[in-house]
Parts: C-alpha cells; structure tokens; sequence
C-alpha cells in the first residue's frame, strides 16, 4: 500500500509576516508529501506583509493548498487550533512558516502512526535531534521553560520535547476538545487535555530562520508562564499515568 492509500494529513502552518517563506515551506511541504493525500492549510493573522494574499494569488487553483485569513484574532496558538478546525485529514500536522522545522521530516511522522502512534512530536533532545546556531543564553531560556514545564506538569515528564512546535496527532483525538492555549506552546495544551494511550518522538535538527524576524518577544514567554499556570491549576485533564514513549528511527 502507498503512502497515499494508507493516510490522509492536513497540514497546519499558522503565518503572521512571512512573505519572504512562506512560499518555500509550501513548495517544500508538497515536495515531501506526494506520495500522500494531503491539504495544507495556512492560517494568517492579517499579516500586514500580505502573506495571505501572496498565498492566495501563488496557489490559485491549487487543490491541496488554501488560505484562512483571520482578522479578529491573533497569535500562534489559537491559529493552530483554528487549522485544527479547519482540517478535514485523518491527521493533523503542525510545522512553522520559517523552515524552521524541515518538511522533509513530515512522512517519518505519518510513518510512526502506523506502529500505533496517536500524537507524533519532533524532538531536538533524542538521539539524531538537536539546535543549530542557538546562543547561549537562547538555550538557558529553552532549558529553563522546559525545566519549568516538567516540574508543573508531570504528565510531560516522559517526553523528551513537550513544548516542540513540531508535532502530528490523529485528528479524531482533538474533536470535541476544548483548547484554549495561551501563548505559543500549544502542545502542552493537546498533552494534558486530549485522551491518548501512545506518544512517538521523531529526531530533527531545529535550525535558526533564515529570512524574516523571530515572533519570539518578552510577551510570548510571560504567555507561556501564564498557560502553564492555568494547566496546573485546572489540572491534567484527567491523566493518572504516564503515557508510553517511543523513539523513531531519524
């Protein structure tokens, strides 16, 4: 059975500026997948850049490719979970607009769903994972929120990347489920609220955008505290276990 027999994916690639991209991840995204059946949805924030209409004039016509332009919200969270709406797959995958996440990685993750998988993460700390060209103080800030995340929110501690921006999970394990991220790490929001029996974490190298400015500012992190703070208080959605982990090959 091929790849496009076997699994439908929608992917899900929220935008806010990103011009000088967006066009490379797309093209990328459909160069990884075609031997798939997918959809690539983009989720603009009313970027003052156009990126919208760049991509509705780029793809016109273009079945596996559409636009949602949003302009009474904003932020990178909440325009994932409005592509996880807008989905229409049997698997929803995320990847950022700034290639810094490597479509190519995209079929090892429909792959790992096949060995039982309900939520694939893209990890930077297992064997075969890792950042390219952080600073110093970048990978205090990210160890550091990690530390934070794993100390508040036990269910995550097994998972080597639980704030990866990376990620696939089974569509069908999000309906029904109420996100409401706040911030930018909605991963942690799908761990501790969706029903889930198996996690699968598949290597890649994040490396730093090459074109366009880092979306990362003092608000975001002090959004991240705040998300973590309203996960801890309003629980682990009912998760008394650790969930199974398993490691895919690079």
């Amino acid at each position: 059975m091929t790849g496009s027999d076997a699994r439908s994916v929608s992917i899900i690639i929220p935008t806010y500026n990103e011009r000088e991209n967006i066009e490379r991840v797309v093209d990328r995204c459909r160069a990884a997948l075609e031997d798939y059946r997918f959809e690539i949805v983009v989720v603009d924030d009313d970027s003052p850049d156009k990126t919208w209409q760049l991509v509705a004039d780029a793809y016109e016509g273009a079945e596996t490719v559409r636009i949602v332009r949003r302009t009474e919200e904003s932020g990178l969270a909440t325009a994932v979970s409005r592509g996880f709406d807008e989905a229409t797959a049997e698997l929803c995958a995320v990847i950022d607009a700034d290639l810094q996440h490597p479509p190519e990685k995209l079929p090892a993750f429909i792959e790992a769903f096949d060995t039982g998988a309900d939520i694939v993460i893209g990890s930077r700390h297992v064997a075969g994972g890792g950042v390219e060209n952080w600073s110093l103080l970048r990978r205090i800030v990210s160890r550091g929120a990690m530390a934070i995340a794993k100390l508040a929110l036990p269910p995550t501690r097994g998972i080597s990347d639980p704030m990866s921006g990376f990620f696939a999970i089974r569509r069908e394990i999000i309906d029904g489920v109420a996100l409401a991220p706040t911030g930018y790490k909605i991963l942690l929001e799908v761990l501790m609220k969706c029903e889930y029996d198996r996690i699968a974490e598949v290597p890649y190298v994040f490396t730093e955008r090459e074109r366009g400015e880092s979306k990362l500012t003092a608000d975001e992190y002090l959004g991240f505290l705040t998300h973590i703070y309203d996960l801890r208080r309003n629980g682990y959605g009912g998760r008394e276990q650790d969930i199974p982990v398993s490691v895919e090959g690079p």
